[in-house]
């Protein structure tokens, strides 16, 4: 062999273990290294039919029920008798149970009296709270500031059995406290202050996940995402809804890949599960990661095999079902299907 063919061979065979290398270590996006897929398990979930009001002569894509952005249920014994889920067309939410294999429908409760809707985008509980999160960003449909969306609401109901301590009302605003103080944090906030109220396809930021524990209160950004990076802003979770108290912010970025947002974060009992997908409508898969609110990483536990749901359909509501040592169940629904299309997934830790 002659000493060029011999460099060539070199630098060939380095370069495939530099590409095999880098793959074994690329965190997960498009072309790169996934945690394990995972199929839905064979429940058939049967939801009646969530938000069925709805206005005279509406479209059926622009109805609530085709937009359903955010899950959360109290603990209760027997579990799931008290739940709340929003949308984002809307100005109201909508309590719901589990019973068995079928989401039921409840009152609806109305958060805003604002012109526009908040754009209500996730929903999360902790110790006798409701919380409903709008995107703090700007309108989806004209790229418009929407002041209304710059709010958190809070419900308060009994944590024993999750019924509220004001009766809802789908009318007017009563049993509903907002607060706007996170939006001085967002527009404050070394990290992604350059993108508040920017347009959506510029990366402007763009709540779409909360979660509490331990006191503090997370915003998954689904924007921005900056060199594969996604970001939670965190404050502690009373001072939200008192108007002097230190909110203590905290920003962190977690490496979900390339071109990916947080769709959803949930509470479990050792941290944080958020649900990753395309910040708008790229070829993205969905994931699930687990983190624990503190530190520089998250671990990947699965990539979800949506391959059976419609084209189109955006995962938005991760809503944790039950958990051991093993594993978490999750049950998964999305935006653009008809009453969510619930499908859940049993994931490994």
């Amino acid at each position: 062999m002659s000493d060029s063919i011999a460099r060539a061979t070199h630098r060939s065979l380095m370069a495939t273990f530099v590409c095999i290398l880098l793959g074994a270590t690329m965190p997960a996006g498009r072309g790169e290294h996934l945690p394990p897929k995972v199929a839905p398990d064979a429940t058939a979930w049967k939801p009646a039919s969530i938000f069925k009001d709805n206005e005279k002569n509406e479209k059926l894509k622009d109805q609530p029920r085709m937009n359903l952005s955010g899950a959360a249920c109290v603990p209760t014994t027997p579990k799931f008798t008290s739940c709340l889920i929003a949308n984002d067309e809307k100005k109201y939410a909508q309590f719901f149970s589990i019973e068995g294999n079928v989401l039921v429908p409840k009152d609806l409760i109305l958060l805003s009296d604002e012109d526009k809707d908040p754009d209500a985008e996730g929903v999360a509980y902790s110790e006798g709270f409701f919380y409903v999160t709008g995107s703090h960003g700007r309108s989806r449909h004209n790229d418009k500031k929407n002041l209304s969306s710059y709010a958190v609401f809070r419900i308060a109901v009994d944590p024993q059995t999750g019924v509220p301590r004001t009766k809802p009302d789908a009318e007017r605003v009563d049993g509903v406290e907002a607060s706007s103080r996170l939006r001085k944090v967002l527009k404050k906030n070394d990290d992604v202050e350059a993108y508040f109220n920017e347009p959506l396809a510029d990366g402007g930021i763009n709540i779409e996940g909360i979660a509490v524990r331990n006191g503090r209160m997370y915003f998954g950004l689904r924007g921005p995402s900056l060199k594969r990076h996604a970001f939670v802003v965190g404050v502690k979770a009373d001072a939200l809804f008192t108007k002097d108290d230190d909110l203590k912010p905290r920003t962190k970025s977690l490496e979900l890949g390339k071109d990916t947002g947080i769709r959803d974060l949930a509470a479990v009992r050792d941290g944080l599960l958020i649900l990753a997908g395309p910040t708008r409508e790229e070829d993205v898969p969905y994931t699930v990661w687990l983190w624990d609110g503190s530190s520089e990483t998250a671990k990947p536990l699965a990539t979800l095999d949506l391959s059976k749901v419609k084209e189109g359909a955006k995962a938005e509501i991760l809503l944790p079902l039950e958990e051991d040592a093993d594993s978490i169940r999750v049950l998964v629904m999305f935006d653009g299907v008809e009453n969510g299309g619930a499908m859940s997934f049993k994931i490994q830790r």
